[in-house]
């Protein structure tokens, strides 16, 4: 899961989606995006090719969740997921390809293009190729004329004689283990084996990217992942992995204002914090139980997330609404709230909390766009 920081996120649906925006020119490529958690030494086995069978045009999780990591990372908001099913073979059809709007001929686009395609399929340090293509279940990937496949001559990248040419846009497909989240980026597992099944699994789980940290406590001069989360969890802090001052001072304004001991060290009380801040729910998913008759404060939570009338009755309306977000995080549609179903709760929320910083972000873009216009 991602933490909730200033975020781009293009709206999915059952049509072909993009955001376009002109982004100004970066000085630089920024270093690719760091994991989430900590990532296991053994790499995912190659994913191998799984063409669209069916028609579901639904962005499935991994897809909407690397298209969102790119486009806010590299400042390029702008990218189409799914489209109307057609006679041909797509995964764009099922959900499970991305096409990220970089143009080969604006040379900061294709600076990012070219960063992006290389760190994703060159060799890592133990001779794995692929070895961040394979940590997201990505099944080839098209840009500037030339394909990289995950199953076939990984190590190279060969000519691609399609129709179009790809030098508009970077064209990510995932294999199904990717699309459903399921490879060791998000998991912090490495796949073994694959499993071509769609998404019926679980696409939540009670964890959190909190849990496994909450017993190691962070202070100055301390490095790694765990640092990197506390970070993206820290207004106006780089997230490097670095522990420095700056880093502690921010911890040390975290802890005032949510009434913590100021020591200016990360310890289970900030990570609980931190935690509570982006899953609001949280609290109830080992407690509390609900099911249709039921009524109380709980229920008026869990329709907050629903986007009802807080009513704290959990009558047939709810019970149907219930069961539509369990069908679309992959669990049982029984319409009875437990651990998983106020995860799912959960990921409503945060997801319209990264719309919201979405708007405002796009807000703050077009007036910086505007102004160097006027300049």
């Amino acid at each position: 899961m991602t933490t909730l920081r200033t975020s781009l996120i293009a709206s999915v649906s059952a049509v072909a989606v993009s955001v376009t925006l002109a982004a100004p020119a970066l000085a630089a490529v920024p270093a690719p995006p760091k994991p989430p958690i900590p990532m296991p030494s053994t790499v995912d086995v190659p994913m191998s090719y799984q063409g669209q069978s069916r028609c579901d045009p639904t962005t499935k999780p991994g897809a909407a969740a690397l298209a969102e990591l790119l486009s806010r990372h590299y400042s390029r908001p702008s990218y189409g997921t799914v489209r109307a099913c057609l006679s041909d073979v797509s995964e764009h059809y099922d959900g499970r390809a991305v096409d990220w709007m970089l143009d080969v001929n604006d040379p900061a686009d294709k600076a990012i293009a070219d960063a992006v395609t290389k760190w994703l399929t060159e060799r890592d340090s133990r001779g794995n190729y692929g070895s961040w293509a394979r940590r997201f279940g990505l099944m080839y990937v098209i840009w500037n004329r030339k394909v990289w496949k995950s199953y076939r001559d990984i190590g190279t990248w060969q000519p691609y004689t399609g129709s179009h040419p790809h030098t508009d846009h970077i064209h990510f497909s995932f294999a199904w283990d990717g699309a459903c989240k399921r490879t060791s980026w998000w998991t912090g597992r490495a796949v073994t084996s694959i499993n071509t099944n769609g998404c019926s699994t679980p696409q939540v789980t009670v964890a959190t990217e909190f849990t496994p940290v909450k017993d190691i406590v962070l202070r100055l001069g301390s490095t790694g992942s765990a640092v990197r989360l506390a970070q993206s969890n820290l207004p106006g802090v780089a997230v490097d992995g670095e522990y420095g001052p700056l880093t502690q001072s921010a911890v040390r304004s975290f802890q005032s204002r949510y009434g913590l001991t100021v020591t200016g060290n990360v310890g289970r009380a900030v990570w609980n914090k931190m935690e509570q801040l982006q899953y609001p729910l949280i609290k109830f998913r080992k407690t509390v139980i609900l099911k249709k008759g039921d009524t109380g404060n709980a229920v008026k939570k869990a329709q907050w997330a629903l986007r009802m009338p807080k009513t704290g009755v959990f009558d047939d309306r709810m019970f149907q609404r219930v069961r539509q977000v369990e069908n679309k995080y992959g669990l049982k549609p029984n319409g009875v709230i437990g651990p998983l179903t106020w995860a799912a709760l959960d990921e409503e929320l945060r997801a319209r909390m990264r719309m919201t910083e979405a708007s405002a972000e796009l807000e703050r873009v077009v007036e910086g766009a505007l102004a160097d216009q006027r300049s």
